[in-house]
């Protein structure tokens, strides 16, 4: 490639040169020739060749000096490819360079071709670009950014910067490995010389030079070069920027920027240069300080001092101050350099103070022009676009601020405030290095930057002091944000604290730890042995001399317009600068910072609200108003477009808080939170302040909502013109005041004892003083007071506030001495011997809440506080665990609450004051329920107290609950105070009876049973009297636990000795007695007025009997049953025939559960009483108060009474002692008191009623030896058919797919009756039968009453096939008749097949009726049935009806959609099959020939496929029976359909033709006789059947011309001729008259025929002839015709 292109390029300037330069022609000839020469192999060879041969460069050389486009163009494409490829010998590069040189000038191609050149330079022979070479090389570089032409300008711009960072880097690596052969370069200084080798002389020149060609002065090295001043000063910004190792490393280097570059920054300050100009020197200056300032220390204090100077309003113009200031923005945003600057010069006597000094001029001109920034009494803020009317600034100055917008413009440029929007520029004037004209400056930007530069001031010392003040362990973030206690003493100076001491813990310089701190704020001056302590007491040294100027400035800022952000960030900087002040023991500073900030965390208007003759804030205020006026009054004109003056704020402005002073109050209250242990004295700045913010806020209708305050609804529309803040504005800033509240209330807890004793003080004179209550803050000390100069804001007496707003303040005062309370409790549990934080604390507290004239809401603060505080030092002493004062704590705790309750009923007072004493009372009883909870196990002493407590709700009106005896124990109808004061009350008794029983000691048992009742008897609150009887249960659980209960009862056998012995309180009282108290208290609750109340107790009575049952003895049972059951069953009986009309089924319930209570208890008193004689005895008593409920006519109460005996029979089952004989009386109950006899009235459901009543059945018949007697058997089946049939439908239910429960139980009380009478097996079946029947008996197919007895009915059926098959017996006369009976029933539902819609899931019940038929029936029981019994008539008939049934069917009435008629065919088919073979062989035995009949009759009929002719059957006798088939009648054109089942048809004409088939004895089962005697009943009715086909075919044939015969006709027809032909008839079956067949169609009458078997054919061959005529156009029929004649002539017709 190298090769090629030089081969080229040489070619292209021979033939260029031919005839113009010889010497350029011959050169390059030459140097063709040469590069011919060499050997092709790779381009790095050829360039180590060419490297080595000095002259092939000069044909190239010569070419660029020509200065001819085309020619030079080649050379320098030449050179360019030999630079590239590093093939141009070192021996000529002078040659190169200064053909480079000669090109500059050319045209673009050529000087672009140049440029290309210069970085391959550096690359490859960067080495031997040194001295001369360099400079020709920078030379090179000037003459082409010189060409003005930008991208060649530009281009060579950016190749001198990277000679510069070549030529530098070379010096870099020559320090590190600096050569010894090199000659070593002398270089003059001003106080001597200085050797340098040769890439630092190179450098040294080369940056003379350029400061001196910056200078427009003549250069040393680059001769001939031109460079503008602003490209000169960037270039120095580069070297400044990236050499700064080197030019410190070289005294020759900072002897250039104190001598060239130095005097070039001041002159370029102080001319009237261009903006460019000055900003690059404002650069290179900002470069300097940062970077050079330990070695150009004279030099930067004068160029500093310049700076200050320009700063002046009068000195500089806009442009140039915004540069200065921007200078001083980064100087005090780089905190290791302004401790720098102060080092060097403020700390020096002999130096200028110019950190002091920028500061002054930071405060000079923050004041300037108060209007041009908003100044008002407050910094307000901003909106978007505004008119600055009267009454809009009047209402920023009054605090609001509004939105900001995103943009400048020009119209902003003027606008008075700051705002990011409209103070700011979108880049710095410092970064506009390519601008000739400023940038359109807001007049308000020099006073941003300003308020950025003290900013970042106080930004500064806070991250480089504040991680000093953290103490060695690791603390919480609650420590962290709270320091500890100093002495309030004169502070010394930073220099005397910073001197050597030799007690480095010193107490002046390390705040101390008190007793009770969990950590310290470390002072940072005490860290003397610390590495960076001088700076740290740098640090401090500017704090003490600055803090003045940062607090004028932060003022004047403090009354201007800012925005959000600008508001934001002054008043974070201005805390940290105050935190600083007081983590360095600053005292005066501190004060002065905090006043300060406090002052503006108040509205300016709310003087307003202070008496003028008191308030020394008042008197504040005016006066800051008047200097605020004068000064604006006196001032020049702030510029264009700004108003001439600030707005006085006028009486009438509305007093707002807003969301700056709330940013101020939250400073103030974190810097409380970082520095309370040092407050001591400046305490009442943070609280007077918050106070007043408290009576502002109040004053402007916020409201305080559990401790939060919330703004007022339409805060927007009172305010003027929208411009107050919006509600979510003002909420949020709230909430973070309110959050930062919260957390200095936690710091107080790391207070040391006399600092918090001292805040308590401050708080509790200040209630006092706005209630009214107390005497005057106490005397302070002399040392005190002056040191108070800074923190008075004005005595809170000069309030003027009204008795709403005083309540107010008053209630949140209590709120936060209340918060302050609750983190100081661990402090107050140590210290309760001495009681001096308590009693501070109580006192106040108790004062306000008994008062009862004071004003309720203050009272119900107060209790609040009281009862938080009461609480969680009680909790506290627990956890603690100081187990000697314990009891002594919590005593105290109990009796402060009982005072606070005591007092407040002491007097009749209004209803107001006796609501706010309920509500009160309320919290007191929740208070104490919080004690128990977490305290109750360490009482001790104090349960009286909390009993005393507990039943405080209660009023004693005296009256008796339950009779004189009771009035002796004292149990009395107490009213209750309030709902609300019973649950609460309630839920303590409840935490005791859970929890602390055990604790409780004996003589308070019978308190709390007599407590119990009280909370059971009151009706104000119905679920407390329901749990109040759980604790009886629990109470009878703890006094039983350990003792048997035979023996001592026997002490009190009558409840007259039980309330004797109770009442006495003589002696001690054994548990055994305080038991039966108890069981006496839940028996009169038994039989409360309420419900739910009674039943509750009897829950709880006979749980408790339950529990205890097993040890009971048999003597304690007979009293229990004495004395409680048997009492209590005759008391709720009695209630309920008294409220039988009124309220009888809620206390019908109560029967109930009372029964079935009793009976439970009964049945867990079997085990003692077994083998008793007593026994026997308590079961007639119970059985006849059993039979005393059931005379009352309730189905319920007979229910319950039903149900428990049938339990207690199964419990009673094999107990000892228990006779036989006892079970008539249950028999008697029993059969006396029929529940279906029972009136019912309008929706009452009897069915679990009648279920309990027949479920008692199987247990009586189960205890019974021989089962039921006839006369029972016959009771139990009537009244459980009763019973079914009186039984009211299942609600939400149905009786078709399953039995209710009466209908299971009936059935099957029914079906378990086992006798051998006859009789009374037929009457069963009769009654099973009926229940069969009983779904099929309701009119028109529908249920009566809602009850259908379909799954009764099927399930009948199963127990009727089970009654006959266990009791058919041929040898008893009865079987018949049972037989019979049943087939009877079962007909029924079979004969109303497709009639009956009623049918649940499964088979439907015509189907179980075939089937249960069919499984009853067998050919041995039939055939024992007929012989052996005389009357068989009855069993026939039923079995003829069911056959009939089986084969017929009304098609017309079944349902398509529910019903599979063909899979019914199939049924009855596959059913009447097995039915004849059941009955075939029998029937014929049978002597009735009408029941022969009747069959016969059945098949012809049902084996009808298409309805014959009326004329065709008149059916009046058996001898009439064919007379239809000798009548004429017309024929019948139109199709007759066939009917639906017509293979039951066909099976059963096959079946008619079977019975008359002649007997074969081989394959028959019938006899011979038998078999004639069915062939000659169904002879006539098969002649009948064929003829009616026939007689259809000959009339209606004709009649249908060439219209085919209907398909189902020919088919039937077919059908016949075929079984008629195949037929063998029995020949006696045709013996007698009979008379002919064909007669009726014009036949011959009857013809002899031959053949016995066939003389069927002889009876219908007349009208087969006639058939034969009328099928003349039917060819097959004529043909089938034809065939069976001819078989009939066959035989000799």
């Amino acid at each position: 490639m190298t090769a090629r292109i030089l081969s080229s390029e040489l070619s292209t300037i021979i033939q260029d040169s031919k005839r113009k330069n010889t010497d350029l022609r011959n050169a390059a000839e030459k140097s063709l020739a040469d590069l011919k020469a060499l050997p092709n192999t790779s381009d790095a060879q050829i360039s180590a060749d060419l490297r080595r041969r000095p002259n092939f460069v000069t044909p190239f050389v010569i070419a660029c000096g020509t200065r001819n486009a085309k020619s030079a163009a080649s050379g320098v494409n030449g050179l360019l490819r030999l630079v590239v490829s590093g093939g141009l010998s070192p021996d000529s590069l002078k040659d190169a360079l200064q053909a480079f040189g000669d090109c500059a000038s050319l045209v673009l191609d050529v000087q672009l071709k140049v440029l290309q050149a210069i970085p391959s330079l550096l690359q490859n022979y960067g080495s031997s670009l040194n001295g001369k070479l360099l400079a020709s090389t920078f030379q090179v570089c000037f003459l082409l950014h010189a060409s003005k032409t930008a991208v060649v300008s530009n281009t060579a711009a950016a190749s001198l910067q990277q000679l510069l960072s070549s030529t530098f880097e070379k010096v870099a690596v020559e320090d590190e490995n600096p050569p010894s052969a090199e000659q070593v370069t002398i270089i003059a200084l001003q106080n001597g010389s200085s050797k340098a080798h040769q890439a630092a002389a190179d450098a040294y020149y080369l940056l003379k030079d350029i400061c001196v060609l910056t200078e427009g002065g003549e250069p040393k090295i680059l001769h001939g070069a031109s460079l503008t001043s602003s490209f000169g000063l960037e270039l120095l910004e580069i070297i400044l920027k990236t050499q700064v190792d080197t030019l410190v490393g070289h005294e020759e280097q900072i002897y250039l920027l104190r001598t060239h570059m130095m005097p070039l920054i001041v002159k370029t300050l102080s001319e009237k240069a261009g903006f460019n100009i000055t900003v690059r020197a404002v650069r290179l200056l900002r470069l300097l300080l940062r970077n050079f300032l330990s070695v150009m220390i004279d030099e930067i204090e004068m160029a500093m001092s310049l700076i200050n100077h320009l700063l002046d309003l009068n000195t500089s113009i806009l442009w140039k101050r915004t540069l200065c200031l921007e200078l001083l923005k980064d100087t005090f945003d780089d905190p290791k350099l302004v401790r720098s600057i102060y080092a060097l010069y403020d700390e020096q006597k002999d130096r200028k103070n110019l950190i002091v000094d920028h500061l002054a001029s930071l405060v000079r001109l923050a004041a300037e022009k108060p209007a041009l920034i908003g100044a008002g009494q407050r910094s307000s803020g901003l909106e978007a676009q505004q008119d600055f009317s009267a009454d809009q600034i009047a209402v920023e100055l009054a605090g609001f601020s509004g939105s900001v917008g995103t943009s400048t413009t020009e119209t902003n440029l003027s606008r008075p405030g700051i705002s990011i929007q409209w103070s700011t520029l979108r880049l710095s004037c410092i970064d506009h290095i390519d601008k000739a004209e400023p940038p359109a400056i807001p007049v308000t930007c020099p006073y941003y930057l300003v308020l950025t530069c003290i900013n970042g001031f106080s930004e500064g010392l806070s991250k480089f002091l504040l991680p000093f003040t953290a103490p060695t362990r690791t603390r919480s973030k609650r420590e962290r944000n709270s320091t500890h206690d100093s002495q309030d003493m004169p502070q010394p100076s930073v220099k005397e604290r910073t001197e050597p001491s030799d007690d480095t813990n010193d107490s002046r310089t390390e705040v101390q730890s008190s007793a009770q701190g969990k950590g310290s704020l470390v002072n940072p001056l005490a860290l003397v042995g610390h590495e960076m302590y001088d700076q740290i007491r740098t640090s401090a040294l500017i704090m003490e001399h600055c803090w003045p100027a940062f607090l004028a400035t932060s003022s004047t800022f403090f009354k201007a317009s800012l925005d959000s952000e600008n508001l934001h960030a002054l008043i974070r900087s201005f805390q940290k600068f105050t935190q600083i002040a007081g983590v360095l023991e600053l005292s005066t500073p501190r004060d002065a910072l905090l006043t300060e900030l406090a002052k503006h965390a108040v509205p300016v208007t709310a003087g307003r609200f202070m008496k003028t003759s008191n308030s020394t804030i008042s008197r504040h205020r005016r006066r800051e108003e008047d200097e605020e006026t004068d000064s604006t009054d006196g001032e020049g004109s702030p510029g264009p477009g700004a108003p001439s003056k600030a707005p006085k704020v006028s009486d009438r402005t509305p007093t707002f808080i807003g969301p700056r002073n709330l940013l101020c109050l939250r400073a103030l209250l974190n810097l409380g939170i970082a520095l309370g242990p040092l407050l001591n004295a400046s305490w009442m700045i943070i609280l007077e302040s918050l106070h007043q913010v408290d009576v502002v806020l109040i004053n402007s209708e916020w409201r305080s909502v559990q401790g939060h305050w919330e703004p007022p609804k339409g805060l927007a529309d009172r305010n003027y013109e929208g411009k107050a803040p919006t509600k979510d504005d003002i909420s949020t800033e709230m909430s973070a005041v309110e959050a930062v509240m919260g957390r200095l209330y936690e710091s107080t807890s790391d207070l040391p004892h006399e600092a918090f004793l001292q805040l308590l003080r401050c708080f509790k004179n200040l209630i006092y003083k706005v209630s009214g209550l107390g005497d005057e803050l106490p005397k302070r000390s002399k040392a005190h007071t002056s040191d108070r100069r800074h923190v008075r804001l004005g005595s809170m007496s000069g309030l003027h506030m009204s008795d709403m707003t005083a309540s107010k303040t008053l209630m949140l005062l209590f709120d936060r001495f209340g918060q302050i309370g609750q983190n100081n409790v661990a402090r107050l549990s140590r210290q309760q011997a001495s009681g001096s934080s308590w009693s501070i604390i109580s006192e106040l507290l108790v004062d306000h809440t008994g008062t009862s004239n004071g004003n309720t809401d203050v009272r119900i603060c107060a209790a609040q506080k009281l009862n938080a505080l009461v609480n969680q030092l009680a909790i506290t002493t627990t956890l603690e665990s100081f187990q000697d004062d314990d009891d002594e704590i919590i005593g105290t705790c109990l009796e402060t609450l009982t005072a606070a309750v005591s007092s407040l009923w002491r007097s009749k007072s209004s209803t107001s004051a006796s609501t706010c004493s309920l509500e009160i009372h309320l919290m007191e009883l929740e208070t104490l329920i919080s004690i128990l909870e977490h305290c109750g196990g360490a009482l001790q002493s104090s349960w009286d107290t909390v009993f005393l407590i507990i039943v405080s709700i209660f009023q004693n009106t005296g009256g008796s609950v339950i009779g004189d005896e009771k009035r002796r124990i004292g149990l009395y109808a107490c009213d209750p105070r309030s709902p609300k004061l019973v649950r609460s009350s309630f839920a303590s008794l409840q935490l005791i009876c859970s929890d602390y029983m055990t604790e409780l000691p004996e003589r308070c048992m019978v308190m709390l049973l007599d407590t119990s009742y009280y909370f059971c008897s009151q009706d104000q609150d119905f679920n407390i009297s329901l749990t109040s009887l759980t604790f009886f249960r629990s109470i009878s659980d703890y006094l039983r636990q350990d003792e048997l209960f035979d023996g001592e009862i026997q002490t009190c056998s009558t409840e007259s000795d039980l309330f004797q012995l109770i009442s006495s309180g003589s002696g001690i009282i054994s548990r055994s007695i305080i038991w039966d108290y108890l069981l006496l208290h839940l028996r009169y609750l038994a039989t409360d007025s309420r419900l739910e109340v009674r039943h509750g107790a009897l829950h709880t009575l006979f749980g408790i009997l339950e529990a205890c049952g097993d040890a009971l003895g048999i003597v304690a049972w007979r009293r229990c049953f004495r004395l409680t059951c048997f009492e209590l069953l005759f008391a709720v009986s009695a209630k309920y025939q008294e409220q039988k009309n009124t309220n009888g089924s809620r206390w019908g319930e109560t029967c109930v559960l009372v029964v079935q209570y009793v009976s439970n208890t009964f049945i867990r008193s079997l085990k003692a009483f077994s083998g008793h004689e007593y026994l026997s005895t308590i079961w007639d008593q119970l059985l006849t108060k059993f039979g005393e409920l059931l005379d009352a006519g309730s189905l319920r109460v007979g229910q319950a009474v039903f149900d428990s005996l049938a339990e207690l029979l199964v419990e009673l089952f094999g107990v000892p002692g228990f006779p036989k004989s006892a079970l008539s009386s249950a028999w008697a109950i029993w059969q006396d008191h029929s529940l279906a006899e029972y009136k019912l009235t309008d929706k009452v459901d009897n069915q679990d009623a009648l279920t309990a009543y027949l479920r008692f059945i199987p247990q009586f018949h189960s205890m019974l030896d021989g089962g039921f007697d006839p006369a029972q058997s016959e009771i139990v089946m009537l009244r459980s058919k009763s019973c079914i049939v009186q039984s009211t439908p299942v609600i939400y239910g149905s009786d078709v797919d399953e039995m209710t429960q009466v209908q299971r139980l009936g059935l099957r009380n029914m079906s378990s009756i086992s006798t051998s009478s006859s009789d009374m097996l037929v009457k069963l079946a009769e009654e099973i039968g009926s229940l069969v029947r009983m779904a099929f008996q309701a009119e028109n197919g529908q249920a009566q009453k809602g009850k259908t007895f379909i799954a009764l009915s099927k399930a009948a059926m199963d127990v009727l096939a089970n009654l006959v098959k266990h009791h058919c017996n041929p040898s008893e006369h009865s079987t018949t008749p049972l037989l019979a009976t049943a087939l009877h029933s079962l007909k029924v539902p079979i004969q109303l097949k497709y009639k009956w819609k009623t049918e649940g899931k499964g088979a439907p019940t015509w189907k179980k009726a075939t089937s249960t038929a069919l499984s009853i029936l067998n050919t041995d029981l039939l055939r024992e049935c007929t012989e052996s019994v005389q009357n068989a008539q009855d069993l026939w008939t039923a079995i003829i009806s069911i056959s009939n049934a089986i084969a017929a069917a009304d098609t017309e009435a079944y349902d398509a959609e529910k019903t599979d008629i063909l899979a019914d065919q199939t049924f009855d088919i596959e059913s009447f099959i097995q039915l004849q073979s059941i009955i075939i062989p029998l029937l014929g035995s049978v002597h009735d020939p009408s029941i022969h009949r009747e069959y016969m009759h059945s098949v012809f009929t049902n084996s009808l496929i298409h309805e014959p002719h009326p004329d065709d059957l008149p059916l009046t006798s058996d001898h009439a029976l064919l007379s239809g088939l000798a009548t004429k009648h017309i024929g019948r054109v139109q199709a007759l359909p066939p009917t639906r089942r017509a293979q039951m048809c066909y099976v059963l004409l096959d079946h008619l033709f079977s019975l008359v088939t002649a007997h074969d004895p081989s394959t028959s089962s019938v006899s011979a006789k038998e078999s004639i005697t069915l062939a000659r009943a169904a002879a006539q009715y098969l002649i009948l059947r064929v003829g009616v086909v026939l007689k259809a075919y000959i009339y209606d044939q004709p009649l249908r011309g060439l219209m085919p015969q209907p398909l189902s006709q020919k088919r039937e027809m077919r059908h016949v001729l075929q079984k008629v032909v195949g037929l063998e008839s029995e020949p006696e079956a045709f013996q007698g008259g009979m008379m002919g067949a064909g007669g009726g169609a014009g036949g011959d009458g009857e013809r002899k025929v031959g053949g016995g078997k066939k003389k069927h054919l002889g009876l219908i061959f007349g009208m087969l002839v006639q058939a034969l005529k009328a099928a003349k156009r039917d060819e097959e029929m004529a043909a089938r015709l034809r065939d069976v004649v001819e078989a009939v002539a066959g035989m000799g017709v």
